[in-house]
């Protein structure tokens, strides 16, 4: 008797077990949606099109210039290209820059006149910014001023044939200026950039460069035949250049 008693209090003991055992709440593995696996990104990649803007990486430009010289012997024009390559450190940027210009007579007349090359260092800082709340997504509006010094040389062509007509031709001259400027830079970030670049920019702005003025020799040349020209007179103390520049910048 005292056996089936045992038996049955085990008995029972195992029932309860079972129950106990299948009440047991197990969690599924968790099912993931390919629609919610996060998107790989890319190097540079900005999340949000209205964050402040990081400016930093190496930077080169190509445009244009056109202007004026003053203090030569002769009224020019001056119309040419740029290019430049530097560094951007937040505000400021430090570039190398090279320029080309053509030299044409001002006014209606067109003759070639001569060239000129300018090789130099520039430092540019942005005085003002304006994000892109209110510009747009991923835009930036800056206004900047420049300095910096240059290496100028000029190149003066005499007339090539007897039908010219008769002129003064400077002779070449090669001579350091100082530079300032200013101007407004609207610059744009790519959301998910490929490769290069990562930002693109658009400068429109004035540059002045100043020289000390020396008596340049020149030559009066009608055709062929040239003699020396009286020395210009010391009435200025510095050359003056103003040049109205427009140019497009890419940022990696």
């Amino acid at each position: 008797m005292r056996e089936f008693g045992r038996f049955r209090f085990g008995l029972a003991a195992l029932v309860c077990l079972g129950f106990t055992v299948d009440g047991v709440a197990w969690a599924d593995p968790a099912q993931t949606s390919p629609d919610d696996l996060p998107l790989p990104q890319r190097a540079g990649y900005i999340e949000d099109p209205f964050a402040p803007h990081v400016t930093e990486g190496s930077t080169a430009r190509l445009g244009t210039a056109v202007g004026f010289l003053y203090g030569e012997r002769v009224d020019v024009t001056a119309i040419g290209a740029t290019a430049a390559y530097g560094q951007r450190f937040g505000r400021l940027a430090i570039e190398a820059e090279f320029a080309y210009l053509g030299f044409q007579a001002r006014g209606a007349d067109d003759t070639s006149l001569g060239n000129g090359e300018r090789l130099g260092v520039v430092a540019r800082f942005d005085v003002i910014r304006i994000g892109p709340h209110w510009v747009g997504p991923n835009s930036m509006l800056a206004v900047y001023v420049e300095g910096g010094a240059a290496q100028a040389w000029n190149h003066w062509y005499r007339p090539s044939g007897f039908l010219d007509t008769g002129r003064v031709v400077p002779d070449d001259s090669r001579r350091v200026e100082g530079q300032v400027g200013f101007g407004i830079e609207l610059d744009h970030r790519l959301q998910e950039p490929i490769s290069f670049p990562h930002r693109i920019g658009w400068f429109l702005g004035w540059r002045l460069g100043l020289s000390p003025h020396d008596a340049e020799s020149a030559s009066i040349c009608r055709g062929v035949d040239c003699k020396a020209a009286p020395m210009m007179p010391e009435d200025r103390f510095t050359d003056r250049s103003m040049l109205f520049q427009s140019s497009l910048s890419f940022t990696w």
